[in-house]
């Protein structure tokens, strides 16, 4: 429900490109998408300039150590969920922070070292301005991340021909993370804040060759270290209706129904996590009408006991990005 014009359809083309392969060159994504090189580099820069779509590298614990995923479900003192939804979305370890209708009025997904997680967890989040209940989940296992939806606005062969590597899943729960160098710190910190810097300028800044600084590349993306994500509201691309979904399912079946839920084009977002429901889903649809006929879709739904949904007013943060700022 964030207030956002669709983007017109070659600006959408170009975006899923940049879905598929953040880091892909304006020649490249011209002959894929069979449009002038001129049209798609001045159509990408700005879209890049207006903060339409924002790249970025998201870097996963680059201190090390072992990895706890979580997700809060925060009820809010009334008339302060913004407070409490920008105190959530300004910690450096929250990835996601959305706004929600529902009995949950924000929820946000935390990664942070689990030496930290018993002082986060009972003493940190609680304490976030404005907060009234707080109910956190572990995650378990990822079956899709966002940087892994791909709406449907390019083609198969399209896709494959932009795609150099498959990124790998995100690691969730209980996997150990080495240090990163001083060197991929740095690269990683370049690519925060624009995740199509060069191999020029990511050199420039570790003092490295810039064969070297591309060699470190390559190792942090196909280690799952650093992933490239091209931040966009849904609504740009014509999916201006976001719902959470939080479904309990019967015993022994929630294994069937997350990977029939991993393939809905939809889907941008599939978590198994502890806690009464065991499935979390973050989907996009391109009206109220798809959202209601995907609920009632007898596919999935026959191996579900309850399914909770929850519009989703607004993003405060997508990616580790500020979509606020």
């Amino acid at each position: 429900m964030t207030v956002d014009a669709i983007l017109d359809p070659l600006d959408r083309r170009i975006v899923a490109a940049l879905q598929v392969n953040g880091r892909a060159g304006w020649r490249r994504i011209a002959s894929v998408l069979d449009v002038p090189e001129r049209t798609v580099a001045a159509r990408g820069a700005e879209l890049l300039r207006e903060r339409r779509v924002r790249m970025t590298g998201l870097t996963l614990l680059p201190g090390g150590g072992v990895l706890d995923s979580s997700l809060a479900s925060v009820r809010c003192v009334s008339g302060m969920n913004r407070m409490t939804a920008t105190a959530a979305a300004s910690r450096p370890g929250s990835v996601f922070t959305y706004l929600t209708t529902g009995d949950t009025d924000c929820v946000f997904e935390l990664m942070n070292e689990r030496s930290r997680s018993l002082s986060v967890l009972l003493d940190e989040i609680p304490g976030l301005p404005g907060a009234s209940g707080i109910e956190t989940a572990t995650i378990l296992k990822l079956y899709k991340g966002t940087h892994q939806w791909l709406p449907g606005i390019l083609s198969d062969e399209q896709v494959d021909a932009l795609r150099d590597q498959e990124q790998g899943w995100e690691p969730t729960g209980s996997v150990e993370l080495a240090p990163l160098s001083r060197e991929e710190q740095e690269i990683a910190r370049v690519l925060a804040a624009d995740g199509r810097a060069t191999i020029e300028e990511l050199a420039r800044a570790t003092a490295l060759s810039p064969a070297s600084a591309r060699r470190r590349l390559a190792h942090l993306q196909e280690s799952g270290r650093l992933f490239d994500r091209a931040v966009v509201e849904p609504t740009a691309l014509g999916f201006p209706v976001e719902a959470i979904l939080r479904i309990r399912t019967f015993p022994g079946r929630t294994e069937s129904v997350a990977r029939r839920l991993a393939r809905v084009p939809e889907v941008r977002y599939l978590a198994f996590t502890t806690g009464r429901h065991q499935l979390f889903v973050d989907i996009a649809c391109v009206d109220h009408g798809a959202l209601a006929d995907f609920l009632m879709r007898a596919d999935w739904t026959e191996d579900a006991v309850e399914v909770d949904t929850s519009i989703v007013l607004q993003a405060l943060k997508r990616s580790g990005v500020r979509m606020d700022s």
